[in-house]
């Protein structure tokens, strides 16, 4: 069955706040982690291509921002994970300019929309994540019907090194609260994210080296690739 979200809590809902250096004083300001909103899709959309896909590991290894058919087929998925209205955007107190997203939604079991993919590089970047979770399942191991998970965290450059990874993370977690989920599990593919998810307490369940991947066939070898291993990392709702 697919998740839609209920009506409640309303958007946009602030879950989390907290406070961090600013960009420009290095002072202590007040950061928000809120709802996304439909009228900033194209901004979101603009955050990403700017801030992710040369950034994430498996992603930048096969140049997908370099392709054209890749670019508008990576778009269009992130524009479908959008729709379900679970992604959260990260602002600074008095300013609209985005800090961060983590492109959120709920995975529940059964068939759902099926990619067709151009992009040969892109459909192997899914398939890695694909071949994560048969050897994982996140509903079986923890007995749940539904969990939250993500397709990509992304910090603005400006504003890295300020914990703001971390703090994305953390919002899960009232987020989780407010929609009565019990768990959130995530494939993290760069060092980053996985040391930030750490300090958000979550845990890791399923590890993959890029080396044992490679050795699997010419789908799954990410050239250049800089991080040593794909995390499966979950954090149970308390």
């Amino acid at each position: 069955m697919v998740w839609s979200r209920p009506d409640q809590p309303p958007i946009p809902t602030i879950y989390h706040t907290f406070r961090a250096k600013d960009v420009d004083s290095d002072q202590l300001v007040t950061y928000r982690v809120q709802d996304f909103t439909e009228d900033r899709h194209a901004d979101v959309i603009q955050h990403y291509k700017e801030n992710f896909v040369d950034d994430e590991p498996l992603a930048a290894s096969r140049k997908i921002s370099s392709s054209a058919v890749a670019m508008a087929e990576i778009v269009a998925f992130w524009s479908w994970c959008l729709q379900q209205r679970m992604t959260v955007v990260c602002y600074k107190e008095g300013s609209d300019e985005i800090v961060g997203v983590n492109l959120l939604h709920v995975a529940t079991p059964g068939k759902h929309k099926q990619w067709k993919l151009e992009s040969e590089d892109l459909w192997n970047t899914f398939e890695a994540h694909i071949y994560v979770g048969q050897q994982f399942n996140v509903f079986e191991r923890f007995g749940v019907d539904r969990y939250l998970t993500a397709y990509g965290l992304a910090v603005n450059r400006r504003y890295r090194g300020r914990g703001i990874a971390t703090e994305l993370l953390k919002a899960r977690i009232p987020m989780c609260k407010a929609f009565e989920i019990e768990l959130t599990a995530t494939n993290f593919t760069a060092v980053g994210s996985q040391l930030a998810a750490a300090k958000a307490g979550f845990k890791t369940d399923f590890e993959i080296m890029y080396d044992d991947f490679a050795k699997m066939g010419p789908k799954y070898v990410f050239p250049g690739i800089q991080t040593k291993s794909l995390k499966l990392m979950s954090l149970k709702i308390e």
